[in-house]
């Protein structure tokens, strides 16, 4: 198994424990299936391994990203990052953040 399907099963797995038919979504660069992940969560992931400690995320890969969920779709979009050490991050939109914290906390 190549490293970036590695991220890949770890986030579907991860995620399975909320969404039992989270998976991986196979060929997802190659056609009409955009994520890497399938999943019924409100988030549209797509996953970046990469083979050096540093890792540049450029806009035009996020903006991508964004473009590639339907219209009138509440998914967010969140690029999921592996560098060569094994750190994992996620990076998504301040304002997706911030919602996403602001609700957690107020549901306490």
């Amino acid at each position: 198994m190549k490293d970036w399907e590695k991220l890949e099963v770890y986030i579907a797995e991860r995620l399975k424990e909320v969404d039992p038919r989270c998976k991986r979504q196979k060929g997802s660069g190659n056609g009409m299936c955009k994520g890497d992940i399938k999943t019924n969560l409100p988030l549209h992931i797509e996953c970046k391994q990469r083979s050096t400690k540093d890792i540049k995320i450029s806009i035009e890969t996020f903006e991508k990203l964004k473009s590639e969920i339907p219209l009138h779709c509440n998914k967010l979009p969140v690029l999921a990052l592996e560098n060569k050490d094994g750190k994992r991050y996620a990076v998504l939109e301040l304002d997706d953040f911030l919602e996403i914290i602001i609700d957690v906390c107020r549901k306490r």
